[in-house]
């Protein structure tokens, strides 16, 4: 009981009750289209289609030389939040290097888009490693593989995870 009492203090369940969340007024935000060019981290137009937008960021990531990521996320999910702040860290920097961000807020882009892209919606945040094409490998990390939603925590999980 008291792991599962850990694992819910830090990582968000997509099936937290909608009462619990902000009106989706005040959950939106201004998105920014995907740069043609720019290699990082980029947010996912929810206007346009997911995995057209996975693949061509994909593009992108392996001509720079960099592994490309789908980050799921959300604004009412604390830990989401914990790594939006600290992301420009020099340790959360360090674990970011190497890779090209793709984030998608559940809340804008249709949930069927995800699915059908190879990802779930189980928990929040969750990194998912993308093959060549911009397809989810399966392979994942999520909120609950740090504990404490703080660099010195999340820095050395996220960093093996986008290391291979």
């Amino acid at each position: 009981m008291r792991v599962l009492l850990v694992v819910a203090l830090f990582a968000c369940s997509k099936s937290e009750p909608k009462e619990q969340q902000p009106p989706a007024a005040a959950r939106a935000k201004a998105t920014t289209a995907p740069s043609s060019g720019a290699v990082g981290w980029t947010e996912a137009d929810p206007t346009k289609s997911l995995e057209t937008q996975l693949a061509e960021q994909t593009k992108i990531a392996l001509a720079a030389g960099v592994k490309p990521h789908a980050y799921l996320h959300a604004d009412w999910c604390g830990p989401c939040v914990e790594i939006e702040k600290t992301r420009g860290t020099p340790k959360m920097a360090d674990a970011f290097s190497g890779t090209h961000i793709i984030a998608i807020d559940v809340d804008r882009v249709p949930e069927a888009q995800i699915v059908a892209a190879g990802m779930e919606l189980k928990v929040l945040p969750i990194f998912y490693r993308l093959d060549d094409k911009g397809h989810a490998t399966g392979s994942s990390i999520d909120g609950g593989a740090w504990g404490e939603n703080i660099p010195d925590n999340m820095a050395p999980p996220l960093k093996a995870f986008f290391s291979k």
